[in-house]
């Protein structure tokens, strides 16, 4: 119950004491938690910042509750977007009038605020673009009086989504240099790629424009959020670096260029001018943003050098001092990049991940020879975030240090400082189904050199790339004589039963492999092609939706059922990843063309160990004693 008293100051202390000392509660009714709240907006929301989150979350709903809740650092955005209802019904405006309005007041609070903004945006952009016309009067105050760039950003990227133009805003913003500033800077918040490739022809130019700095700066930033001229950005960047001017957002655009167009022949150069810089940092100074941009970029590069170049390299980096390191996402396949760091005991590592396939990853790193116990466990846990926000995470000693959920095209930073003991240390994603193909070993040890040394001299497992057409010559015979319980090893190792069944044994996640030769009336080669291009048959009951919804949330998964008031969805091979939604709360479905199987499945086996896959398969998972050797 919330009482509006009509003396702040004397109400605000009543408020306190009724919050602090709660009545007795009738003998035969609940607990209930009872305050008062003064009419003072200043002091009720002084009175209310004292609430935790959660307390906060359970306040009865009321005008002083709603901007609490819409201001509040850390909330889910479901309740933002339940404030602005409510906010709408009792000013008598719409969500989107008061979604403009909380960013103002929001954006007077200061640089603390910013996440607190940053989480309104996506709700901001679901609106039409009609709806956004609007409001073009309101979007234009906030670009043009807001005090924090992100609030004049969002601003300006409503105001080209209203128009579906950039010529408009363009027009506006030219005259004052902050302000196209702003414009600029606010193509990464625009959602459709249309939009964002419009921008390139008045964006370049301003690459080689000397007179306008600001501006300048913004375009080296934005340029690589503009689709289509990958190749072009990443050497007009690269041309930046190497001349040491605007070096800082350089580099940050070029990370951000998708890797498959960086050139290789532009690696050594810029590589020697990145080696120089950081060199030129004082030792306790390469811990700041711009040197460690500078260490992820350049440890980047050097996958890209000749081997004997790239040892060269990555020695001299390592003498640097500095333990950074960038691992991505491979899109599609269920993998890190990259598989092995190495790293002195007790000393500060960071670790930048950036997640650019289509599902969610995250980072852990595990004690030597945990990986399977931390895995099995994160497979039962449901998907509730623990008191740092982490989902799928278990509370176990055993997982040393463990990063957020990133979402698709999000990155984010785990910081740590590396074990004392030296070990093989692993690190893996915790997402239900995912632990048994992402993991990577981080290797502590005190010689870096020497330990990089055996690795190398170590023999190396060969990767293939295989292609239906390898097989064509070999597959008609290749069903007889194998060697079936070779065929179950790679069937468990490849974590196809994290997904399958066959056999008895298994999951029901993916469609059930004990009649997949029947259903492919026995074409060996049909049923080979499908592994090695998961996404060139999806059944519909297979087929991954993603479900955007009202609060601004995306959600992944396949439909389990459905009725006219809610949806059930999977979004991995444990029954800890089913979760239904609401159909009021969903604002659109989108159909996935992708599989979730991943690709590169079998890249790592050789011929004979796939055509024994293939006929483990074949027999629909049972083995015979005497087939038990060969």
């Amino acid at each position: 119950m919330i009482v509006l008293l009509d003396k702040p100051c004397r109400g605000f202390l009543a408020a306190t004491l009724l919050f602090l000392a709660p009545a007795a509660p009738a003998q035969d009714e609940p607990s209930k938690k009872e305050f008062s709240l003064p009419k003072s907006p200043v002091a009720a929301a002084y009175f209310l910042g004292r609430l935790s989150n959660k307390e906060l979350i359970e306040a009865p709903r009321g005008e002083f509750v709603d901007v609490a809740l819409l201001q509040r650092k850390g909330l889910e955005r479901k309740y933002r977007v339940e404030a602005l209802n409510g906010l709408a019904g009792l000013r008598r405006t719409d969500p989107l009038a008061e979604l403009i309005r909380g960013i103002g007041e929001i954006d007077r609070k200061g640089e603390d605020y910013q996440p607190v903004i940053a989480d309104l945006a996506p709700i901001l952009f679901q609106n039409k673009p009609a709806d956004l016309g609007a409001k073009r009067s309101d979007l234009e105050k906030l670009a043009d009086e807001s005090q924090l760039p992100i609030s004049r950003q969002i601003a300006w990227a409503g105001l080209v989504t209203a128009d579906q133009s950039p010529d408009k805003a363009w027009a506006r913003a030219e005259p004052g240099q902050a302000k196209l500033a702003d414009l600029v800077l606010s193509i990464s918040l625009l959602r459709d790629p249309g939009l964002r490739a419009a921008f390139y022809p008045r964006v370049e130019p301003l690459l080689r424009q000397d007179s306008a700095l600001d501006a300048r700066r913004a375009a080296i930033t934005a340029v690589a959020d503009i689709p289509g001229h990958d190749l072009e950005t990443f050497n007009t960047l690269a041309a930046f670096v190497k001349s040491v001017t605007e070096r800082p957002a350089a580099v940050a655009g070029l990370q951000r260029v998708p890797r498959k167009s960086w050139p290789k022949e532009q690696a050594p150069g810029l590589l020697d001018s990145l080696v120089a810089y950081l060199q030129s940092v004082p030792v306790e100074q390469r811990t700041e943003p711009d040197a460690v941009g500078a260490f992820q970029f350049a440890n980047d590069l050097v996958a890209l050098l000749p081997d004997d170049l790239a040892k060269a390299a990555g020695k001299k980096l390592r003498a640097l001092g500095v333990s950074i390191f960038t691992i991505r996402t491979i899109r599609e396949q269920m993998l890190y990049d990259k598989t092995l760091l190495v790293v002195e005991p007790g000393k500060p590592v960071q670790i930048t991940l950036v997640n650019e396939d289509a599902m969610p990853h995250n980072i852990a790193i595990v004690s030597p020879g945990a990986l399977e116990e931390i895995g099995q466990a994160s497979e039962k846990m449901p998907p509730e975030p623990d008191a740092e926000g982490r989902l799928y995470v278990p509370n176990s000693p055993k997982v040393l240090h463990a990063s957020k959920m990133a979402d698709p095209g999000q990155q984010l930073r785990l910081s740590f400082t590396a074990p004392d003991e030296p070990g093989d240390y692993e690190y893996v994603c915790t997402f239900p189904g995912h632990w048994r193909r992402m993991t990577g070993v981080l290797a502590v040890t005190k010689d870096l050199e020497a330990y990089l040394a055996s690795r190398a001299a170590a023999p190396q497992p060969k990767m293939t790339e295989w292609k239906i057409a390898d097989f064509q010559a070999e597959i008609a015979g290749a069903g007889t004589g194998r060697n079936l319980l070779n065929g179950k090893d790679s069937f468990t190792k490849l974590g196809c039963a994290q997904c399958h069944k066959i056999g008895g044994e298994g999951i029901n996640y993916g469609p059930d492999l004990a009649d997949v030769f029947a259903r492919y009336k026995n074409d060996r080669a049909g049923v080979l092609r499908q592994i090695l291009e998961p996404s060139l048959v999806i059944s519909n009951r297979y087929v991954n939706y993603e479900f955007e919804t009202k609060d601004g949330d995306s959600v992944l998964g396949m439909i389990l059922k459905e009725s006219p008031e809610s949806v059930t969805i999977q979004s991995g091979p444990s029954d800890s990843a089913v979760q239904t939604l609401k159909i009021s709360d969903i604002k659109e479905r989108k159909a996935q063309t992708n599989s979730p199987m991943p690709i590169g499945l079998l890249n790592a086996l050789t011929k004979d160990q796939i055509f024994d896959l293939l006929a483990y398969l074949e027999a629909g998972g049972a083995i015979k004693p005497h087939e038990h050797h060969p």
